[in-house]
């Protein structure tokens, strides 16, 4: 994967407000959007870098001909920085790149207690715990304290980086009652795992995770008769719940200490590969790597999660929806490198064998995602072993078949067995 530039990160960050601007039905709002694009033109007139405020100026001059508020916000903005008029300059493309470096947040590493399943639980706890702190904060009007969110995550990145199966695993559990703050560690946890795999560490893994901890937030605005309705949503409902995209790109970007990556992962997770789906009509760009990864975890965990108007998929099924031929939604390099980092029967997965027995998988074969390694904990007729029985399930005996084979993936829930208890 291409390197992350600092530039990008700012290119970013003024395409997410432009492109705020010209969605904002709202007066005030997008005039604190268009003062802050102000203050980034005149922050890089005064470090000398003039192209990239006459970028910004231009891009204000040719959204400032409209009545809308935005519109609006854009003329007065012109006005604050004294431009000349611009227009005839021509319009200057803003090139998005698909990938950012960031500078780090402090560098430091938070020291883990314990490691293994045991450790994993309690990160995984807390870090729910914070998601919901964040939650309320940001649905009673304050700002979602990214002190607290960068904590847990150190936490969790220490995890992932040294052994993310126990974490991974923790997040195909559905025994969890609230959805929403779950999804949200979630897909933080998913995100970081897919972008480890990719060599990405250190402050920026921790970016990656905050950004998709955060990617919902704007759903604080969503009424909850929408937000949890059981039926499918009507066109008008359906308006209300896209804005969320919107919303959650305010709180973000008017949160101190939230990374630049943030409030353009909440503006973007819903956007296609072709920008098909929403926001619409924000032109053209290039989505960002951590909005690619987040989109995958985001409808990963959606489709496996008990919700009130359906039950979690398979995982066999995720796939086949996810990796369905020309379906624009997905990276499809990404998509299958996370498909294959899952496994078809992941680490931590109750699953039936073909004896019968009940079993627990352990690890992954690196060629034949058929075959795991498994822990024996029932036998067929149910009942749990005093000694549970590690079994390669690729080994055969002379030319017979498997003796022992998986044959389906088992709901925990359904069966009132906690796997990870076994790991």
């Amino acid at each position: 994967m291409a390197t992350i530039e600092h530039a990008n990160v700012r290119n970013l960050s003024v395409g997410l407000l432009l492109d705020l601007l010209s969605l904002e039905r709202d007066a005030a709002r997008a005039s604190s959007v268009a003062r802050e694009l102000v203050a980034l033109a005149e922050s890089q007139l005064v470090a000398g870098a003039d192209e990239e405020a006459r970028e910004i100026i231009q891009a204000l001059s040719a959204r400032a001909s409209d009545n809308s508020p935005g519109g609006r916000a854009c003329r007065a903005a012109l006005e604050r920085l004294g431009a000349p008029d611009v227009a005839k300059a021509g319009r200057s493309e803003a090139k998005f790149g698909a990938t950012l470096r960031l500078a780090g947040r402090d560098g430091q590493v938070r020291p883990l207690i314990g490691s293994g399943i045991a450790a994993a639980r309690q990160a995984y706890s807390e870090a729910v715990g914070t998601a919901e702190a964040l939650w309320n904060a940001a649905r009673a009007g304050q700002q979602p304290n990214p002190d607290a969110a960068y904590a847990v995550i150190d936490t969790l990145a220490r995890l992932i980086s040294e052994d993310g199966t126990s974490l991974v695993a923790l997040t195909a559990l559905k025994q969890y009652d609230n959805y929403t703050f779950t999804h949200m560690v979630n897909v933080s946890v998913l995100a970081m795992t897919q972008a480890r795999s990719l060599n990405v560490g250190g402050p920026l893994l921790r970016e990656f995770g905050l950004a998709a901890l955060m990617h919902d937030i704007g759903k604080v605005h969503t009424p909850v008769e929408v937000l949890h309705k059981p039926d499918k949503l009507t066109k008008e409902e359906f308006d209300i719940m896209k804005r969320h995209v919107v919303d959650g790109a305010h709180i973000l970007r008017q949160t101190p200490g939230m990374p630049a990556l943030a409030p353009i992962v909440a503006f973007e997770h819903h956007l296609k590969q072709d920008l098909s789906g929403y926001p619409e009509n924000i032109g053209s760009r290039t989505l960002n790597l951590c909005t690619m990864i987040v989109s995958i975890a985001d409808v990963f965990d959606a489709l496996r999660s008990n919700r009130p108007y359906r039950q979690g998929l398979a995982t066999s099924r995720i796939r086949a929806i996810m990796s369905e031929q020309g379906n624009p939604q997905f990276n499809q390099v990404l998509l299958r490198r996370f498909v294959s980092l899952m496994g078809l029967f992941p680490i931590g997965a109750l699953v039936r064998l073909n004896t019968g027995e009940l079993a627990v998988v352990t690890a992954e074969h690196p060629s034949d995602p058929f075959h795991p390694k498994v822990k024996v904990i029932a036998s067929a007729a149910g009942e749990l072993v005093e000694v549970p029985l590690m079994v390669n399930t690729w080994e055969r005996e002379g030319q017979a078949e498997h003796p022992r084979a998986v044959v389906e993936a088992l709901d925990p829930e359904e069966v009132g067995l906690d796997p990870l208890k076994y790991l």
